[in-house]
This record gives structure tokens, C-alpha cells and sequence, in this order.
């Protein structure tokens, strides 16, 4: 069990950096899994919640969840929930450009888990993390990934709500994504 650290609330990117610095100076057995900030949190249904997901949307079950958005996110426990199926963990890994752990890192961690059999990830426009997930994928990991990615009609440079969607350049846009995603084996919706 690792220690995890949730920032619901924004933080400027000079602050990130320093945190993120700070939680690089810990050994391997003493690191830190820091979730956020812009984050909704983390939750295991019947486990625990950090941050601020709200519970009775999640019911027990296999489906890992990784979001920028925390209120797609939410959407997606609740349809799934709404077809009987439950999440092993969601989280919500915020949408500002420096955030403290990426989709790789999350996918990493449902690859290991017992309790997880599929993996979903929401992506967005803007940064490369849905692109270094895809090929984390690619090469790591044997249980299925679903992604979808908003933002198909966003054109480039357009800045949405999180600090972090802003397409500025090769690989940032949805479509882009999508491709990538695509090309690694990922079933995209």
C-alpha cells in the first residue's frame, strides 16, 4: 500500500513543480502517489474515497477508471453502474497541464491489480499523456483498454476549462489521439 497524496483544488505551475521535486527526493519505499490537483480524487467503492467522487455513483466490480475530467469520470461510473457493472478504482487525475501522476502511471497500477479485468481512460485534448499511455500499453499490458477522448471539435489552439486542454501541438489534438490510440491496439469509443 503507498501513500496517496489528493489535490482537489488548482494549484499555479510553479507550485506543482516544486511539489512534484519534493515527492522525487523520497526513495522508492517511501514515494507517494500524488493525484491532482484539478482532481475529483480516487475511490475504491466499498474501500475508500480521497478527494471529493461522489460514493453512490460506484459499485463494486472489475472496471478501472482513469479520468482528467473528474465529472466524466463520474458519467462513466454511473452508466456503467446503471448496467450493472461496478469499478475496482477510479480516479481522477485532473486536467492542469503539470499534474502528479499521468495515465501511464494509473495503467501501470490497474495492469497489477487482481481486482481490475478492463481499463477505462478518458482523455482530452491538450498534452501527451493519452499518447504515452498508448504506448505504455502497447508494450505492458495484457487486460483490455477502452479510451475515449472529448474534444474532437476543439480546433487547434483553442483553450478550453482545464489549464492543461490547450492544443499547441503535434499529438495534442482528440484526433491525433484517437489515431495513436488506435495504432496501439486500444478499443476507442
Amino acid at each position: 500500500i503507498r501513500l496517496c497524496v489528493c489535490v482537489t483544488g488548482e494549484l499555479p505551475a510553479q507550485d506543482m513543480i516544486r511539489v512534484k521535486r519534493y515527492l522525487r527526493s523520497f526513495n522508492s519505499a517511501r514515494k507517494m502517489l500524488l493525484v491532482g490537483p484539478g482532481s475529483a480524487g480516487i475511490i475504491s467503492p466499498g474501500k475508500a474515497l480521497l478527494g471529493i467522487m461522489p460514493g453512490y455513483l460506484y459499485k463494486q466490480g472489475s472496471v478501472g477508471i482513469i479520468a482528467r475530467s473528474g465529472t466524466l469520470g463520474f458519467e462513466a461510473a454511473a452508466q456503467l453502474e446503471a448496467i450493472g457493472t461496478g469499478i475496482s478504482t477510479s480516479v481522477g487525475i485532473g486536467g492542469d497541464a503539470i499534474t502528479g501522476s499521468s495515465f501511464r502511471d494509473h495503467l501501470e497500477y490497474f495492469e497489477q491489480d487482481p481486482e481490475t479485468s478492463v481499463v477505462i481512460l478518458i482523455g482530452e485534448i491538450g498534452g501527451v499523456q493519452e499518447v504515452e499511455a498508448a504506448a505504455f500499453y502497447r508494450e505492458h499490458m495484457s487486460k483490455p483498454l477502452i479510451a475515449c477522448i472529448v474534444g474532437m471539435s476543439a480546433p487547434r489552439g483553442t483553450r478550453m476549462g482545464h489549464a492543461g486542454a490547450i492544443i499547441a501541438s503535434h499529438g495534442e489534438s482528440a484526433i491525433e489521439k484517437v489515431q495513436v490510440l488506435k495504432d496501439c491496439g486500444v478499443t476507442v469509443v
